[in-house]
């Protein structure tokens, strides 16, 4: 179940990223979902980090190409 979640959200994240690449974008989604696009990219990102978030949470993601860079939590 989660390789097919993991394998549905990196694909439409990958989507957005080609199509509005060197724009802003917004994405809203589910906390789990977000901790499984992020551990794509950083493996630092994981169930640890999921038990972490504050749900509501609000978290800027940066990439160069499709390279995951920066990452800020802004929801205090």
């Amino acid at each position: 179940m989660y390789e097919v979640a993991r394998s549905r959200a990196v694909a439409a994240l990958q989507e957005i990223l080609d199509r509005y690449r060197g724009k802003k974008i917004a994405i809203g989604t589910h906390g789990n979902i977000m901790t499984i696009m992020m551990n794509h990219y950083d493996k630092q990102y994981d169930f640890a980090f999921w038990k972490k978030t504050t749900m509501p949470d609000i978290y800027k993601l940066s990439f160069d190409e499709d390279t995951l860079v920066n990452v800020k939590h802004l929801w205090e």
